[in-house]
């Protein structure tokens, strides 16, 4: 049960660096209209089969037509699954992910958050605040990686505006 246990860890560690170097590569980084709604609905799928999560984890919707935004669905959905595996991992409770009617994808969390200090290293490749935090320092810089690939922007906030606790993060992309 070890030896599964760290083959499970060393594959979770080999997706996340051949996520980054493709990232970083953005060769094959397509451009297409991507409907935002659609694609937070696929990654939330995906984590809601996990009964662990199922009940942490929300979908705040816009009460528009469903934003497009331009860019790569693959790499988006990437960059969304890496904040969404963070806010789950960091995050206490509730986990939102919220598609604003502008174009925004946003991850939000009602944990500790982070500090001022820490908040201003997290998009770092292998920044990790702390031994007793699993993962690599890895995810954040994925994400922000993709987002410049997109010509957008990430926004980090620790608390998220109006909320005492927590952490967001927001890929604030160009309407398509």
């Amino acid at each position: 049960e070890a030896a599964l246990d760290a083959l499970e860890v060393l594959g979770h560690r080999a997706e996340k660096l051949l996520q980054l170097s493709r990232a970083e590569s953005g060769a094959s980084l397509t451009r297409a209209r991507v409907n935002l709604v659609q694609l937070a609905g696929t990654v939330a799928q995906e984590f809601w089969k996990d009964p662990r999560v199922n009940e942490r984890l929300s979908l705040k919707l816009p009460d528009t037509d469903p934003p497009m935004a331009l860019g790569d669905v693959d790499a988006l959905a990437i960059a969304l699954r890496n904040l969404v595996e963070n806010a789950i991992r960091y995050g206490r409770g509730r986990v939102v992910i919220e598609v604003t009617a502008t174009g925004t994808l946003a991850v939000r969390d009602f944990g500790p958050g982070v500090g001022n200090a820490q908040l201003r290293t997290l998009r770092e490749r292998h920044v990790r605040h702390g031994s007793d935090r699993a993962g690599y320092g890895l995810g954040l810089s994925i994400v922000n990686t993709i987002v410049e690939k997109h010509g957008a922007r990430l926004e980090l906030y620790s608390p998220p505006p109006g909320a005492a606790t927590g952490f967001e993060a927001r890929i604030v992309l160009d309407a398509a």
